[in-house]
């Protein structure tokens, strides 16, 4: 539910906000574009400082998986049970943390710095968790990061429709691959390429 915010800026503190260049809008427009502004420019944590906080929110982010994969239980594509007020609130909230971007009439895109940083996570999380499948590793890259990009202010249950929008949409295409690249190396390994003869030229 949007708030309404009233604040009181000194002379100075308002002709500053005034004349931001790389803010747009008018008053209370431009304060609220100076928050986004605020948000796309967080800085990016680094992977061993992701890895960190893992170790620290590691029931959190255990039970957030398993309600992910409860809702796979009732129904192999959850998405399609929501209804469209639920979808666009949820859209709505992910563009203002910068997780999606808009580029059309409802249709988003992740933003560049969240897919960014997903692909570092997924190999991360894929890597120092052996027996975890890539969708799972997926899943926990994503709550991560949603709870990075809100600075800790989502629910549980928002994550997790959001971790289900979010893959459903276009980050399990990430996992699917990874999960074929590791089945080819398995192969290659089980059955290594026969040395063939070249055959001599007379």
């Amino acid at each position: 539910m949007p708030k309404d915010l009233k604040i009181t800026l000194s002379d100075i503190e308002y002709e500053i906000l005034k004349n931001m260049k790389i803010v747009e809008g008018e008053d209370g427009e431009k304060l609220r574009n100076l928050f986004r502004l605020y948000v796309s420019t967080i800085p990016e944590l680094k992977s061993s400082e992701y890895a960190l906080k893992r170790v620290e929110n590691k029931e959190k982010i255990e039970k957030i998986l398993r309600d992910v994969w409860a809702a796979y239980e009732i129904t192999d594509y959850p998405t399609e049970k929501w209804d469209e007020y639920k979808i666009n609130k949820l859209s709505s909230n992910l563009i203002e943390i910068n997780v999606l971007m808009k580029i059309g009439e409802k249709q988003f895109i992740p933003s560049n710095k969240f897919r960014s940083l997903f692909k570092m996570l997924l190999h991360d999380i894929s890597t120092e968790s052996k027996d975890m499948d890539e969708y799972s590793a997926a899943c926990v890259a994503t709550i991560q990061l949603l709870v990075e990009f809100s600075a800790g202010t989502l629910r549980e249950e928002t994550i997790r429709d959001a971790t289900i929008f979010i893959n459903e949409g276009w980050m399990f295409v990430y996992a699917t691959a990874m999960k074929k690249a590791r089945e080819f190396m398995k192969t290659k390994k089980l059955f290594p390429e026969a040395q063939i003869p070249v055959p001599k030229v007379s």
